[in-house]
């Protein structure tokens, strides 16, 4: 990452008179939740000035311009409700400085503009396939995802952040935080997926991809934000987070996150009856394909040399 020694004050005045002034045009000046949010500025002023250095790189300091909230998101909750506005800063800080380390330089302004496919497929004449892409609201669950769709519909997302293992109190140099899995279009889209996809649900294929992504970048671990500490969960729909990371890692004890290892583990064949062995090859198979082909895909942003692409990933 370039080195910039000094904080850029036009950048930082420019951009804090955008938000200011539109908290006034809100009428959200005298409310108490901005004064709150003022005195954790405050108290994390030191380390929100290193942010706005961060920011100020030429990978990101076009997307900032844009999206000037970006820089004081980690004052409203930000991936868990257990995580502090400290914390949740020093997560943003990690994600955005790795991105800068490992990634081009133009990786973030491309997929701000465009998603990036990681994997795509024809399947009974509908097109399937699975994007990298920027939120582009100021999402305060993460800030990239990974979209599956179908026929170039939106079905299903998993928001994620990659953040240094130490704050979340674990060895890894970085993790992949998943904060939100959401399905984005209604049942009956799922369904068909699901149907057409070897009976896979489409989260299921987003965190093949993601283990595909952990691949490529050479991390090893994925955390996943616990039921209890969600702050995607919809009113509307209920997805037990609990149950779905269960299925790849286990809870931390005393923590409101799961630990998942990559590669994710598999059951032994000789646990899985007979008869539905070759069904259970097939759908491995199949995800196998994915999380191969979204590394390949992947590897190519980044700075050092991509990992080799196996002829059926091509």
């Amino acid at each position: 990452m370039t080195s910039i020694s000094k904080v850029p004050l036009k950048f930082f005045w420019a951009n804090t008179s955008r938000i200011t002034r539109n908290i006034v045009m809100r009428g959200s000046m005298l409310k108490l939740k901005t004064w709150h949010r003022g005195l954790l500025l405050m108290l994390n002023l030191r380390q929100h000035l290193r942010f706005i250095r961060i920011l100020s790189h030429p990978q990101t300091k076009q997307l900032i311009v844009s999206k000037p909230e970006l820089t004081y998101k980690y004052l409203r909750n930000y991936i868990s409700f257990n995580i502090s506005a400290r914390t949740g800063l020093l997560i943003l800080i990690s994600h955005y400085s790795y991105l800068q380390n490992n990634f081009r330089i133009d990786f973030l302004e491309n997929i701000s503009r465009s998603p990036v496919l990681l994997w795509s497929q024809y399947i009974e004449g509908i097109s399937f396939e699975i994007v990298m892409d920027f939120p582009h609201t100021v999402d305060h669950e993460g800030d990239l995802c990974l979209i599956f769709k179908s026929d170039l519909v939106s079905i299903y997302r998993v928001i994620f952040v990659i953040a240094d293992g130490c704050l979340f109190q674990l060895p890894d140099d970085h993790v992949m935080c998943i904060s939100s899995v959401q399905g984005i279009n209604g049942f009956e889209g799922i369904k068909q997926a699901t149907k057409n996809c070897h009976d896979i649900q489409p989260a299921q294929l987003l965190m093949a991809a993601m283990n595909g992504l952990g691949l490529a970048l050479g991390i090893k671990t994925i955390v996943g934000i616990a039921t209890k500490s969600q702050i995607s969960q919809s009113e509307k729909f209920y997805f037990s987070y609990d149950e779905f990371f269960g299925k790849y890692g286990d809870l931390v004890p005393q923590k409101s996150f799961y630990k998942i290892p990559l590669p994710y583990m598999e059951s032994p064949l000789d646990l899985i009856q007979t008869r539905h062995r070759k069904r259970t090859q097939k759908k491995r198979a199949f995800k196998n394909e994915i999380r191969d082909k979204a590394a390949c895909s992947i590897g190519r942003y980044l700075v050092e040399e991509p990992i080799p692409c196996s002829a059926s990933s091509t």
